[in-house]
């Protein structure tokens, strides 16, 4: 009987397992976080051993920043110079919004990494490396974005970057809520286009703090 080598990879297209894999981790990531899911879990749904899924991303952790950078990837909006501060900002937002909504595992991905992401490795002599801890772009966008809304303006009481974070995790715990199916496809529709205006609306508070009123009046 022939044995499969320790560490190697399955017979066939080596991209394609590795995006089975990949595949197979978001869909196991996304439902349990990073203490849920189990490489052996990964594995087994992707159609692959263990050491298959070692072989192309040397171990969890490494496969967990795969998955996320994968469920991030692709062209972020960018920040417009058109209209007053919170019109700029609510496109923004809106935007962000969208982006997060066309990838629907996203959400949940960014939202359990905060709450329960990969733990720092030990301090001391011979211990690993901690795992570098994933850095939402969305997060870099918006402060880049407020900060320069902000400019001019009344003083606000959230800083910029806390505000930031506190939009994204606005915008992925409204989609998380907005995904559970429903019978008629054009209520879901329907619901998820009213939160998307709400999430917005309540960005531009956190953003502008008691200004958010007079931000449409300053160019």
């Amino acid at each position: 009987m022939n044995k499969r080598a320790v560490g190697r990879p399955r017979d066939g297209n080596p991209a394609e397992t590795r995006r089975d894999i990949l595949r197979a981790a978001e869909e196991s990531f996304a439902a349990g976080g990073f203490a849920g899911a189990t490489t052996r879990q990964v594995a087994t749904r992707a159609g692959v051993n263990v050491a298959t899924l070692h072989y192309h991303f040397g171990n969890k952790e490494g496969l967990y920043r795969a998955v996320l950078e994968a469920a991030i990837a692709g062209k972020l909006p960018t920040a417009e110079t058109a209209g007053t501060p919170a019109e700029r900002l609510h496109r923004l937002v809106g935007q962000i919004w969208d982006f997060g909504a066309s990838r629907p595992a996203l959400a949940r991905l960014s939202l359990l990494d905060r709450l329960a992401g990969p733990p720092p490795a030990p301090e001391g002599v011979g211990a690993a490396p901690a795992a570098e801890a994933f850095s939402d772009p969305r997060v870099t966008l918006l402060s880049r974005a407020i900060t320069g809304l902000r400019n001019g303006g009344p003083p606000a009481a959230i800083p910029v970057d806390d505000a930031a974070w506190l939009i994204v995790n606005l915008v992925d715990g409204a989609l998380v809520a907005a995904q559970p199916p429903a019978a008629d496809e054009n209520v879901v529709e329907g619901a998820a286009a009213v939160t998307r205006e709400a999430v917005v609306a309540a960005a531009l508070r956190i953003a502008f703090g008691g200004a958010a009123q007079e931000a449409p009046l300053r160019r």
